[in-house]
């Protein structure tokens, strides 16, 4: 009798159940810090305060819970919006060697999983064990779009909490989409199946669109005439169904000018929404994808600088009065001239899309990891970008074109908690992750 009489008075006073059990848990205070918020301004001496996952209040005036845990800054630690990878494949099971794969009595007609039609395959169902989910968290990432490595089709795309073990790794949303490419099914001689070939890719995925289209129809006609002959149900055909009926996009792998035309001449056949991922020359198509409403989810795995030009750089910024000049031919100079603009072509790519009103986010697609910070730095000095461009492009952006921007990609009242937080400003020299907060969960890193 007591415990209704308690229950009434909470739902008297306007108390949800939700709200009571929330306050049985106890909060979390990061205060005195500089927060960078992806708009470019930033707020000194701040003060963040979340709990079961979801910031309670964050500014210079954020009253701190009387049953908070409080971590105090000390005015030395920088706190970003954890970054979001919109597309890579940690804790995806390796692929087997191509050398080790059986020969086929039938290449030309292979089954699902040796074409590499694998739409079926869930990252949730799938991850593994992996140091590099820590490694992004080092990186300052919470949050990443995963799919199963693969050729052409490899996987559904699902979003996780990032966490350094994988049995902690925690599924946001999903699935998301379908990922694709171009990539041939793989096998040597004797090993090898269809498609093998580029042409062979796009009849393969033409002919697998088809049959999902057809198999859907059956299952329609069936559930109206049962006198018919049941449909012979497909998990792979039917994964292919928000293809299909464009309620799901295609993620897809494309860098060059001429392969995003393809894929465009794709969507015009069957109607589906993409998402391009990586599009190292999609500044060719930048008016295009803007008239299309295509997002690009980058990547920044672009080729090294030309050797002569880093040292070029390195002259001018060292303390000679006068930098040397090489003497060099009218063919060596032409090709310079080249080699430089291509180079530049592909370090602008992200700004000149965003200067074209295309959606930009980001995707750690083709980098490794320990090139990441050198890849910025060219960003920054040759590529156009802020260092506000490079959060919102990591954050807010990454999660609008994911779909999860009620929740991630800022730092405000009612969003998810997920942060990083540094020793400095994430641009300068040998700045470091001292913590990683990740839907609420402290990941202490002591900058190691």
């Amino acid at each position: 009798m007591r415990k209704q009489l308690l229950l009434f008075a909470f739902l008297f006073a306007g108390l949800s159940m939700q709200g009571v059990f929330a306050q049985t848990t106890p909060a979390h205070a990061l205060k005195n810090v500089t927060i960078h918020h992806t708009d470019g301004s930033i707020t000194e001496s701040a003060t963040v305060v979340w709990r079961n996952g979801v910031i309670e209040a964050i500014g210079t005036n954020a009253a701190i819970p009387f049953d908070a845990f409080e971590i105090d800054g000390g005015d030395s630690l920088y706190v970003y919006p954890g970054f979001i990878d919109g597309f890579s494949t940690l804790g995806s099971p390796s692929l087997p060697r191509s050398q080790d794969l059986p020969e086929l009595d039938d290449p030309g007609n292979p089954p699902y999983y040796r074409s590499e039609v694998q739409p079926e395959r869930k990252p949730s169902e799938l991850l593994t064990e992996d140091k590099n989910f820590e490694a992004f968290m080092k990186a300052g990432f919470t949050t990443a779009a995963l799919f199963p490595n693969g050729y052409m089709l490899p996987g559904q795309v699902e979003a996780f909490y990032l966490s350094s073990s994988h049995d902690n790794v925690g599924l946001i949303k999903g699935p998301m989409g379908l990922a694709g490419s171009f990539d041939t099914a793989p096998g040597g001689w004797g090993s090898g199946a269809y498609p093998s070939t580029l042409m062979g890719v796009m009849a393969k995925f033409r002919q697998v669109m088809f049959d999902a289209t057809a198999l859907q129809q059956h299952i329609k006609y069936y559930e109206q005439n049962p006198e018919m002959p049941a449909p012979d149900r497909d998990r792979v055909l039917e994964a292919i169904f928000p293809l299909v009926n464009n309620s799901a996009p295609l993620f897809f792998e494309v860098d060059s000018k001429e392969h995003i035309e393809r894929l465009l001449k794709l969507q015009d056949e069957f109607g589906f929404d993409v998402v391009i991922v990586s599009g190292k020359e999609a500044y060719a198509k930048a008016d295009e994808l803007k008239r299309r409403n295509i997002p690009v989810l980058a990547g920044i795995d672009f080729t090294d600088m030309p050797e002569w030009y880093a040292e070029q750089k390195k002259e001018k910024d060292s303390d000679e009065e006068e930098a040397s000049e090489e003497e060099i031919s009218e063919e060596e100079q032409n090709y310079r001239e080249k080699q430089l603009a291509a180079w530049k072509a592909e370090v602008t790519n992200i700004k000149k899309l965003m200067d074209a009103g295309v959606s930009v986010g980001f995707s750690s697609s083709g980098l490794e990891l320990k090139d990441l910070s050198a890849k910025i730095e060219i960003l920054l000095e040759e590529g156009g970008l802020s260092e506000t461009n490079l959060v919102t492009l990591m954050s807010a952006n990454t999660a609008n074109i994911l779909g999860l921007n009620r929740t991630h990609g800022s730092l405000e009242s009612g969003k998810n908690a997920s942060f990083s937080v540094f020793n400095k400003a994430m641009t300068e020299e040998k700045a470091k992750v001292l913590h990683s907060i990740s839907n609420g969960i402290i990941h202490e890193f002591n900058g190691n």
